[in-house]
């Protein structure tokens, strides 16, 4: 695969209102190439096609392969952590809907664009700047949970690096199962056969539990519902 950039190839050239157009065809058609082939098997001349584009052209809006594809899993990457996005819906104050909100999102990305997602995991481990923005992103996700832990439980006195241990350790138990899920696709996992709502409910009734110490409203459940029964009695 020639991922190098040609010595023509002109950089930061302001582009037409077509060439606009061309170039989001070109992005569009990379995310639907990485998730029916994946990145390591992407051709230009895949993404071309796809894009029903001449493949001489490829260059004129990108320096190579691996940049348009970097490009396109970074937009990705932040749309799925948008706060503004998620949280539009929420109602103040509904701690178990804004946690269910952001989970929905990361599970339908999932269920939806697998090849991407996988894609997205990839790149994150050939490309250090790439994988340094995923944990930015990752991070600033955690954080507003981090800094309102002191105010939520003010009879801990949490320490800053406690509350932030603690929300890692939350978030990173429903990522792993997310990924065995739906990138390993194991099999013992997929037998429940759970939709996107089910899974979203299902992790962040088991997140809401373990940081509240409380069964969500009865209300807003129907596959974790029966869970409340999971307590000690003695």
């Amino acid at each position: 695969m020639n991922r190098r950039a040609k010595p023509e190839q002109a950089e930061g050239k302001p582009l037409s209102a077509k060439g606009e157009k061309a170039r989001a065809r070109l992005m569009d058609a990379c995310m639907a190439v990485l998730e029916r082939e994946g990145y390591h098997k992407m051709r230009i001349a895949d993404v071309t096609r796809e894009a029903g584009m001449a493949q001489g052209l490829f260059y004129h809006y990108f320096k190579d392969l691996k940049s348009l594809t970097v490009e396109v899993l970074t937009n990705f990457a932040r749309a799925i952590h948008d706060p503004a996005l998620v949280e539009q819906d929420v109602e103040k104050g509904d701690w178990y809907g804004r946690i269910y909100a952001y989970n929905l999102l990361i599970v339908k990305n999932y269920a939806r664009r697998p090849g991407v997602m996988r894609c997205l995991l990839q790149m994150a481990d050939e490309d250090s700047e790439f994988s340094q923005m995923l944990r930015e992103q990752y991070r600033e996700q955690l954080m507003w949970l981090v800094n309102l832990m002191p105010g939520l439980f003010p009879e801990v006195t949490f320490k800053r690096h406690q509350a932030l241990m603690v929300a890692y350790s939350l978030a990173g138990i429903g990522e792993g199962l997310i990924r065995e899920y739906f990138i390993n696709e194991s099999k013992t996992l997929r037998a429940a056969k759970l939709s996107e709502a089910e899974f979203a409910e299902l992790l962040t009734t088991m997140f809401y539990r373990a940081l509240f110490l409380e069964q969500p409203n009865p209300d807003k459940l129907t596959y974790t519902s029966n869970l409340a029964g999971m307590a000690r009695t003695h």
